[in-house]
């Protein structure tokens, strides 16, 4: 099924122009299938990552939740409250069918303010869509708006592109203002071991603290 699916190289595209809701449009029929195929476990790994730190009883957002798999994988870590947001109808329409969540909300992640309060959350997770994003500075900073001080933030972005878009740069000034707080970046690993022509792309898995500028 994998190989009839069309999808642009994300580190061969201008980002700004990206469609996004029509790559998942297409996408998202056979998305479940396909990663499963090409051997994807990111979802499940930030999700663990996000349960070494965060209590299963609080509440969580799954920003970009697709058609549910990180909520699967908290649901199975005895996670109860959460929320996703996702640009893709169609995506959403998966998403809820999996009963997981306690709201879901179509959101174009780029667009800022999100329809949340500030603190509403103990931890976001973001996994596999910063690689849509050309700019992440006004995502992450809406993300520490809705994250609680102490709280935590877990997301992923590919190699190549957490380069070309100077993620280290961009981290280094949510840290240099004290807003965030490194707890880890991973060494890039590889994400798609099982899809022809990925074998040398990797993923970086970012996990970061919210800290309080009041303090």
């Amino acid at each position: 099924m994998n190989k009839k699916l069309k999808l642009s190289d994300l580190s061969q595209t201008d980002l700004k122009n990206l469609d996004v809701v029509e790559r998942y449009t297409n996408f998202a029929p056979v998305y479940n299938q396909s990663v499963d195929d090409w051997g994807y476990q990111c979802y499940r790994t930030a999700a663990e990552a996000l349960h070494h730190y965060i209590p299963t009883d609080q509440p969580i957002l799954d920003a970009g939740c697709g058609t549910g798999l990180v909520g699967q994988a908290l649901v199975d870590l005895g996670y109860q409250n959460i929320t996703g947001i996702d640009i893709s109808p169609e995506m959403l329409a998966q998403a809820e069918a999996t009963g997981h969540y306690n709201f879901l909300s179509l959101q174009d992640l780029s667009k800022t303010p999100y329809p949340f309060a500030e603190n509403s959350f103990a931890a976001i997770a973001c996994v596999g869509v910063f690689s849509l994003i050309a700019d992440p500075t006004p995502v992450l900073q809406e993300f520490r708006r809705l994250v609680r001080p102490q709280g935590y933030l877990v997301f992923t972005q590919q190699e190549v592109l957490f380069k070309q878009y100077n993620y280290g740069k961009v981290l280094s000034g949510f840290e240099q203002r004290g807003e965030l707080r490194r707890e880890s970046v991973s060494d890039p690993v590889v994400y798609l071991p099982k899809r022809e022509g990925y074998g040398d792309r990797k993923v970086i898995y970012c996990i970061y603290q919210v800290v309080d500028t009041e303090d």
